[in-house]
């Protein structure tokens, strides 16, 4: 601390300041108390500098010392109270700079954890982003699949809805190729009986005792015939025709009806015939055709062949022709033939 002392000296009149100091410590009148060194100042005025010598000053100022010493006392008690804080002042100051010291420390260090944890942050934000598009993404792609399970939901139940349809339009089928081949098997199996070789040889049987039958009945028409002709041509050409009654009875309108229901029973006899005849010879060449499909069947059957195939690919025939299949199916037999009506000379 520096005291500031103000004099005015009488030789120049003009104020001048003193700046005091203390030096060192010194020993007066059992006390210790500071010397003062004076310090010239430049006066403000136009006289320049005022220096004073050290002696004239000391004699200046031991007025005033004693009535400065309870003052300065206080001072010095002041200054020492000021040093004390001071020093308490430079050690908190240095415990503060360490403090500040170990914060700045701690400061860098927060600013480093500060710079990594914004690099991880970083690091985080931009794998949020690439999950966030990758999550859109795979979003977008389930959409999708939705979309084509709908898709495909929908066609499977369209092909399931056809696939019932078909089969029921095959079931359907099948129930009709069913009733089909029943019938068909009843059919084959009416056709077998009615064909059976028993029945046709039963039949062949009635067949032929009819035609002898027939036969017979045509010979006894024949024989009826010619003894009706004979009678005719003998009395006709014995005793003449305008002198006989018999002669104008054949030409009377009764003997020309019973020629001709002659003519009508000879016609109808001769399309009985022929009928029977046609019959016979169908019924021939249908046991023809069933002998050769047997043969064939049995054939297959030995060779391994289906029927289809057996029936396509079988043997040749090897039945021998009957004669009713190559005579022609309007012949009738001479004995048969229509006879002549009977007439008269004249």
């Amino acid at each position: 601390p520096v005291i500031t002392l103000h004099f005015s000296f009488p030789v120049s009149g003009s104020p001048a300041v003193c700046f005091l100091s203390p030096t060192e410590n010194v020993s007066c009148k059992g006390t210790t108390q500071p010397c003062w060194k004076s310090v010239n100042r430049k006066q403000h005025g136009q006289g320049g500098n005022h220096g004073l010598p050290l002696c004239q000053l000391h004699l200046c100022l031991l007025p005033a010392v004693g009535s400065l010493e309870p003052r300065v006392e206080v001072l010095i008690n002041r200054i020492n109270e000021v040093q004390q804080a001071k020093k308490k002042a430079s050690e908190e100051l240095g415990e503060a700079r360490t403090v500040w010291e170990a914060l700045q420390k701690e400061l860098d260090v927060l600013h480093g954890e500060k710079a990594r944890v914004q690099e991880i942050l970083n690091k985080k934000q931009e794998t949020l982003r690439i999950l966030r598009l990758h999550c859109q993404e795979k979003e977008s792609e389930a959409q999708r699949k939705h979309t084509l399970l709908q898709e495909y939901k929908e066609r499977i139940f369209v092909l399931t809805s056809q696939i019932e349809d078909e089969k029921n339009k095959q079931r359907q089928l099948r129930l009709n190729f069913e009733e089909q081949l029943e019938e068909l098997m009843g059919q084959h199996k009416d056709l077998w009986e009615s064909h059976r070789p028993e029945r046709l040889a039963r039949e062949l049987c009635t067949l032929d005792s009819s035609k002898e039958q027939l036969l017979k009945e045509e010979e006894l028409v024949g024989v009826k015939l010619q003894d009706v002709k004979r009678q005719l041509c003998s009395l006709c050409g014995a005793e003449g025709p305008a002198t006989v009654p018999e002669g104008l009875f054949l030409r009377s309108q009764e003997a020309a009806t019973a020629v001709q229901l002659f003519q009508e029973e000879n016609s109808k006899a001769e399309e009985l015939l022929e009928a029977s005849a046609r019959r016979h010879q169908q019924l021939q060449l249908k046991c023809q055709q069933l002998r050769q499909r047997r043969q064939r069947w049995a054939w297959g059957t030995v060779h391994g062949l289906s029927p289809r195939d057996a029936g396509r690919d079988g043997p040749p025939c090897s039945l021998p022709c009957l004669g009713l299949l190559t005579s022609p199916v309007s012949s009738v037999p001479p004995s048969l033939s229509p006879h002549p009506t009977p007439s008269c000379p004249g």
